[in-house]
C-alpha cells in the first residue's frame, strides 16, 4: 500500500510545484504587459473571458454523473457569488494593485492569505481561537504592513496603495475559499468553475471593455515576446494552473498544498530580479519571516495533558 501511495504523493507535490513556477512567471509577465500594452481592467476582462469560455466548453464534455446532485437555483447563485469574490473582485483588485506596486510585494503579501482564512473562520464560522492564533494573526499583518511602508526600487508607482489593493484581494479570495468549499464537495469542480467564471465575466465586463478594445496590444504591432507573455498568462496561469491545483488535491491534503504558497516570494523574486522589474531588498525576506512565523503560531497545537489513572 505504501509503495503505491508514495508515487501518487510525489505526483501531487510536482503538480503544486508546477503551479508555483507558473505563478512566479505569471505575475511578472502581467507587470510587463501593464500598462504599456494593456490596462489592468482590460487584462482582467481578457482573463475572465478566456476562463468563462474555456470552462463552459469543457463542461459540455463532462459525462452526467447520477451520483452527483444537479445544482439548484440557490446553489448556482452562491457559486456565482463565489465567482464575484474569488475571481472577478479578486483579479480586479490584485491586477490593479500589481500595476502600481512591485511584483515581489505582491508575492510576499499573497502569503498572508492562509492567515486571513483562519482569521475569517474565527469571525464567521466561530472557529477555535487562542493566544497563539491571536499572536500569529498580528505577526502576519505586521509583516504585510512592514513590506508596504518600506522604501521600494524598480518599476513601482505607488507601492502602499498597490499593496493595500493586493491585501484586500487576498481578503476577497479568503472569503471565497470559505464560501465555496461546500460546493466543491457537492458538485463537479468544472461545473462550479463554469458558474463562477460566468459571474466574474459579467462583473468585469463594464470595467474592462474600453481598455480591452483600445489596448495598444491590439491596435499597434506588439513584439513577439509580448504575445507569448500574454499567451502564457491566458493559457498556463488562467487554465492549466487551476487544473493542476485541483488535480493535486487527489494526492495531497489541502493543508500541504497551501504551504507551498510560501515558496512564491522566493521563486517569484528570482524571476522579478532577473527581468529587472524589482531590485533585491532585505525588507522582503524580513516581512516573509514575520508572516511565516505568524502562520506557524496559528497552526501550533495545544499540548494535551495525559492523566494516568494508577488505580
Amino acid at each position: 500500500m505504501e509503495t503505491t501511495q508514495k508515487p501518487k504523493e510525489i505526483i501531487g507535490h510536482l503538480m503544486v510545484l508546477s503551479t508555483i513556477v507558473i505563478y512566479s512567471f505569471n505575475t511578472n509577465f502581467m507587470k510587463i504587459l501593464m500598462p504599456e500594452w494593456i490596462g489592468p481592467h482590460g487584462l482582467v476582462l481578457i482573463r475572465c473571458t478566456v476562463m468563462a469560455f474555456g470552462f463552459w466548453i469543457i463542461s459540455l464534455f463532462i459525462p452526467a454523473n447520477k451520483q452527483q446532485a444537479k445544482p439548484k437555483r440557490k446553489d448556482i447563485l452562491m457559486m456565482m457569488l463565489g465567482g464575484l469574490l474569488g475571481i472577478g473582485g479578486n483579479l480586479l483588485l490584485y491586477i490593479n494593485g500589481l500595476n502600481i506596486t512591485g511584483p515581489v510585494d505582491a508575492f510576499v503579501i499573497r502569503t498572508v492569505q492562509p492567515i486571513i482564512v483562519i482569521a475569517l473562520a474565527v469571525l464567521i464560522l466561530h472557529a477555535d481561537f487562542n493566544r497563539y492564533k491571536a499572536i500569529g494573526i498580528i505577526l502576519g499583518l505586521a509583516g504585510t504592513l512592514y513590506v508596504s511602508i518600506t522604501p521600494h526600487t524598480g518599476v513601482v508607482k505607488d507601492s502602499f496603495t498597490g499593496d493595500v489593493l493586493i491585501f484586500v484581494a487576498s481578503v476577497f479570495n479568503a472569503l471565497y475559499l470559505i464560501l465555496i468549499k461546500p460546493y466543491t464537495q457537492k458538485f463537479n469542480s468544472i461545473i462550479v468553475m463554469r458558474w463562477m467564471s460566468l459571474a466574474a465575466f459579467i462583473l468585469v465586463l463594464p470595467f474592462g471593455l474600453y481598455q480591452a478594445l483600445k489596448a495598444p496590444l491590439f491596435t499597434s504591432e506588439a513584439p513577439v515576446h509580448i504575445w507569448l507573455e500574454l499567451g502564457f498568462v491566458l493559457i498556463f496561469a488562467t487554465m492549466i494552473a487551476y487544473f493542476l491545483n485541483l488535480k493535486a488535491l487527489l494526492y495531497i491534503s489541502p493543508f500541504v498544498e497551501s504551504v507551498y504558497i510560501y515558496l512564491l516570494p522566493i521563486t517569484g523574486a528570482i524571476v522579478s530580479i532577473s527581468l529587472g522589474l524589482q531590485k533585491f531588498s532585505w525588507h522582503d525576506p524580513i516581512a516573509l519571516v514575520l508572516i511565516i512565523a505568524g502562520f506557524a503560531l496559528i497552526n501550533k497545537k495545544k499540548k494535551v495533558k495525559v492523566v494516568i489513572n494508577k488505580s
